[in-house]
């Protein structure tokens, strides 16, 4: 018996991005060409640019090449959500000869990976079919640190990242590859950061999750161009209704610009742990693992954000003892 589409499970989804040369096109030529052991589906904004070896190709027509070991890539000439519902809809049909299961959409090297996450979250056909898994974030060693100075996007890229591919490590010496992967890491502590050549992660797309606030960071990273990463922990449980109203607050806060909120809280009425997720003005907030954190832990990323206006509503969440 055939099955319906909303039997289809939801497609892990990642969003690939990254400055102009940092080596998107390379990574992407990378997954798409070698045996993943799951069917994946990436979309590109020019399929011409990938330059997949021809002999992996068995089926194409004007926006999707289908390769041998099962993978699909897929053209975004428009709308990327006009796209992804024909991917969608390729998938209900060939559901028999087994679907996408993961899917990755590069940014071009010029954009923030806000929008689209937004995208996924808030349209209705792909909140109900696709999950966003992850932000991979490509950096070019030699030049990220003058390119997170001089372009805004770059610092945006870096902050929503779960990982950072530290690129063309070949390129600088073990001294500057050392001191860029830490100035990343001061920047996007949420990131895991993988030092490689030639765009060659050591890690697949399953195995990249959100990224965890490090137990070692605290306080504020603020930058030249106002991009802050800003840590707010507490050992006492928060209050969850207090903690809701303070989050949609800050998430129509026009004062700063916040890229991204992530959380794993521990609160007062509930007995599990309390997930947050914020993208832009889009906040999700829900159940995590069944054990609350011994430790509530959330980070704010954004630019020119008020990191005492931020300290104060953390601190007005905090749970009671006589409440």
């Amino acid at each position: 018996m055939r099955r319906s589409r909303s039997e289809l499970a939801p497609v892990p989804t990642h969003v690939v991005t990254g400055f102009l040369g940092a080596g998107k096109t390379t990574l992407l030529n990378r997954w798409l060409s070698e045996p993943r052991g799951e069917r994946l589906a990436v979309i590109v904004n020019e399929f011409g640019d990938l330059g997949i070896d021809g002999g992996l190709i068995v089926a194409a027509d004007e926006e999707v090449v289908e390769l041998a070991n099962g993978c699909v890539c897929c053209t975004v000439r428009g709308d990327l959500v006009t796209a992804l519902h024909g991917l969608l809809d390729r998938r209900r049909r060939r559901f028999r000869a087994t679907p996408i299961e993961r899917l990755a959409i590069e940014t071009s090297g010029l954009a923030s990976p806000g929008p689209i996450l937004q995208t996924l979250l808030l349209e209705e056909r792909l909140a109900a079919e696709l999950v966003p898994a992850s932000v991979v974030t490509l950096a070019h060693a030699r030049h990220v640190l003058r390119q997170v100075e001089e372009h805004p996007e770059v610092a945006e890229q870096l902050g929503y990242a779960d990982a950072i591919l530290l690129n063309h490590a070949d390129e600088v010496t073990d001294g500057e590859r050392e001191r860029t992967r830490l100035e990343l890491a001061r920047r996007s502590p949420l990131a895991r950061i993988h030092v490689v050549e030639h765009a060659a992660s050591p890690v697949e797309l399953r195995d990249i999750e959100p990224g965890a606030l490090p137990s070692e960071m605290s306080g504020a990273h603020g930058h030249t161009e106002g991009a802050m990463a800003i840590a707010l922990v507490s050992d006492t449980p928060l209050e969850l209704h207090r903690l809701k109203m303070w989050l949609q607050l800050i998430e129509r806060d026009p004062s700063g610009t916040i890229w991204r909120v992530k959380g794993r809280l521990a609160c007062r009425e509930v007995s599990e742990e309390v997930i947050v997720q914020g993208v832009y003005q889009t906040l999700e907030i829900g159940p995590g693992k069944p054990v609350p954190p011994a430790r509530s832990e959330l980070v704010v990323l954004g630019r020119n954000l008020d990191e005492a206006a931020l300290r104060r509503g953390w601190e007005h969440c905090r749970a009671r003892e006589n409440a």
